[in-house]
């Protein structure tokens, strides 16, 4: 009898091994389901890394060209706004000597209407007298 009970209770224990065993099974399916579905995360973050530093690379060859295209522009304007404050300049030193030939000018012109009106005025006086010496 006590060996009846003593294989009872290696059954028994024997039964509450297998459901060990099971559990130990679904727990280590459970554990390959997860090792599975990390490894597909790692692959597609993996793979989103990738793409988004290739765009990054992208974008910072666009950034650098344009940034390239910039300064050739800013240092054309830059040019050309010298070569405006020269002109500007080289005008500024030759307006003294414009307005002074403008004055000479002006001088000149109005020595000659004067000049012109008096041999205008000797013209008439003349022709007055000329005119007077044939009356009768």
């Amino acid at each position: 009898m006590m060996r009846v009970r003593v294989l009872v209770r290696d059954l028994q224990r024997l039964s509450g091994f297998e459901h060990l065993d099971a559990r130990v099974k679904e727990l280590t399916s459970s554990q390959s389901e997860l090792l599975e579905r990390i490894q597909k995360l790692k692959q597609e973050v993996h793979k989103w890394r990738s793409n988004v530093e290739t765009q990054v690379n992208t974008c910072q060859n666009e950034l650098h060209g344009l940034k390239k295209g910039l300064d050739s522009e800013v240092e054309q304007l830059k040019s050309e706004m010298e070569e405006i404050r020269s002109a500007i300049q080289e005008e500024k030193g030759n307006l003294p000597a414009q307005i002074t030939h403008s004055e000479m000018s002006n001088n000149d012109t109005e020595q000659a209407r004067q000049t012109q009106d008096q041999a205008s005025k000797v013209d008439t006086d003349a022709s007055m007298e000329e005119q007077t010496a044939t009356e009768p």
